[in-house]
């Protein structure tokens, strides 16, 4: 068994290994060049004691083209004095490197310079091209480092596709130039309620920050480095207060308010009925398209408290107009013109599941999310709909190990809840609400991260619980290099009791008291 994870597709074990003490002669054909320097710092990093001097050593890596490869596959042949391989594209090479980096080592004590590889064959190539995770910063805003490092994990799981949640309820966090008052107003809020839905705590402090316009070009060119593809998500029509905030005069009530403190479901909303809130909508999400190049934008579109819908005679008048029933067709009638505004921006919408969106555009991709009645399911398949499956009970991070242990969400399967045919792929989603620092996203994220990325890159049949759980033991030692904050096995497993945390390193007021325990 090959210490990988993900799982590749098929693997033969030659036995032995192929071994070198001096950076190997590196061969690139045209389009691969890029791959020297990543390679040679992927063997310093291994074995940092290995010499230099490449013209003298016995082991070269050729990195070749083979258009018959799959799109993000490669194959690689491990034999004798070369590691060869062959890929279509940038995307092929940059996973056989991540490959390679899990499948060397230098663990020879008595030869700190020597670095080796198991003998192997592999071919490799992803079963899903959409491999997910969301990163919810609209909440509480962790900055650039942060999002580099969830980057780099991502990267070293073949994830490839960071869901960036950048606007809610408690923050707007990317920067507006047609719109200033967003980042003096938007952006902040006065304090952050601790503690849990529904608790009277709070941090006691102010609680601000977004990205530059700059920043975000920044990290979308460092994804593209990771083969990642940087997704932006502006949540609605609800989900707002914060940008309600700054435009008090979109909302259907038109009242003075601040950015919320505390976390739930909120009835802000822009006014569906209001000419003057499309136009602020559009503009915005215009502003975003020009940001992102990725060719999706994720709406949110899931349900909000609809009072102010229900109420507003502008909102009310155009149920009635257009035939629209109730504030659920309302909802449908909303998301349809945002999808269609985003269509003409030469962008796909992406839209959360749910059970209010009956004739919604069939332009959009859904992320199933929550179950749906099971005849609007069969009615999204019939029309051909792709999905994003990531049901709730099993792929939202933020919730402790002991509700979603590691086992289950590694043994969910996309195509019990959607057919084959559909599912463009899954994802892992981190919301932001009990999450204030690198060491909390990590902690929540490892091993479910790797869980995930082997879901959705490896065949249905290599996937195997008691290997995984091997492979998991052998690969964090990688993690422990870049001091990576994984959970342990006690808690992943969800054979932790919250009553039991005072053996536990330190504690994090997060919604359910649960503990974290890093590596040590």
């Amino acid at each position: 068994m090959l210490n990988l994870i993900p799982q590749a597709k098929s693997c033969k074990i030659y036995g032995g290994d192929v071994a070198t003490e001096r950076q190997p002669k590196i061969i690139c054909c045209e389009g691969a060049e890029f791959c020297e320097p990543l390679a040679r710092k992927v063997f310093q990093n291994i074995c940092p004691a290995i010499k230099p001097d490449f013209e003298n050593s016995t082991l070269t890596v050729s990195f070749l083209k083979d258009e018959n490869i799959p799109e993000e596959g490669y194959r690689m042949d491990v034999n004798d004095d070369e590691i060869k391989i062959e890929a279509k594209d940038a995307s092929g090479w940059t996973y056989a490197l991540i490959t390679l980096r899990q499948l060397l080592t230098a663990d020879d004590d008595s030869k700190p310079f020597l670095l080796k590889c198991p003998c192997c064959h592999i071919e490799d190539e992803p079963r899903y091209p959409y491999r997910g995770f969301m990163l919810d910063e609209a909440r509480n805003f962790l900055g650039e480092d942060v999002v580099k490092r969830v980057l780099n994990l991502m990267s070293f799981y073949k994830l490839n596709v960071l869901h960036w949640h950048l606007s809610d309820d408690q923050g707007y966090r990317i920067e507006s130039k047609i719109s200033p008052q967003i980042n003096r107003i938007s952006t902040r809020r006065n304090d952050t309620q601790v503690g849990g839905f529904g608790s009277n705590k709070f941090a006691g402090c102010k609680h601000e920050g977004y990205y530059t316009q700059g920043q975000i070009k920044k990290l979308i060119a460092y994804a593209k480095e990771r083969n990642i593809d940087v997704q932006p998500e502006i949540d609605l029509p609800g989900h707002i207060s914060a940008l309600t905030a700054a435009f008090t005069d979109i909302s259907c009530s038109g009242e003075s308010h601040s950015v919320p403190t505390t976390f739930g479901n909120f009835a802000g909303s822009f006014c569906a009925g209001s000419e003057k809130a499309w136009e602020v909508v559009f503009a915005l999400l215009d502003e975003v398209c020009s940001l992102f190049d990725s060719k999706y934008v994720h709406i949110g579109g899931d349900p909000f408290d609809f009072s102010d819908w229900k109420t507003c005679p502008a909102c009310k008048k155009i149920v009635e107009e257009n035939g629209l029933g109730d504030e659920h067709g309302l909802l449908a009638y909303t998301l349809n013109r945002i999808i269609d505004h985003l269509d003409k921006k030469g962008k796909t919408a992406i839209v959360r599941t749910s059970e209010y969106i009956d004739g919604l555009d069939k332009r959009a991709v859904l992320h199933f999310f929550k179950n749906m009645p099971s005849a609007t399911l069969e009615n999204f398949e019939k029309e051909g709909r792709k999905f994003i499956v990531s049901p709730h009970h099993l792929c939202s991070f933020d919730v402790p190990y002991v509700m979603t242990p590691i086992k289950p969400l590694y043994a969910m399967e996309p195509t019990h809840y959607v057919k084959p045919e559909n599912v463009l792929g899954t994802e892992g989603l981190l919301w932001g609400e009990w999450v204030y620092d690198l060491q909390k996203v990590e902690f929540n994220s490892l091993p479910r991260m790797c869980a995930l990325g082997e879901i959705g890159w490896s065949p249905k049949e290599a996937r195997d619980y008691s290997s995984f759980a091997k492979r998991w033991q052998s690969n964090r030692k990688i993690l422990d290099i870049v001091d990576a904050n994984w959970a342990c096995d006690r808690l992943a497993r969800g054979n932790a009791f919250f009553k039991s945390r005072d053996i536990f390193i330190w504690k994090t007021a997060d919604q359910y008291g649960e503990v974290r325990r890093n590596r040590k």
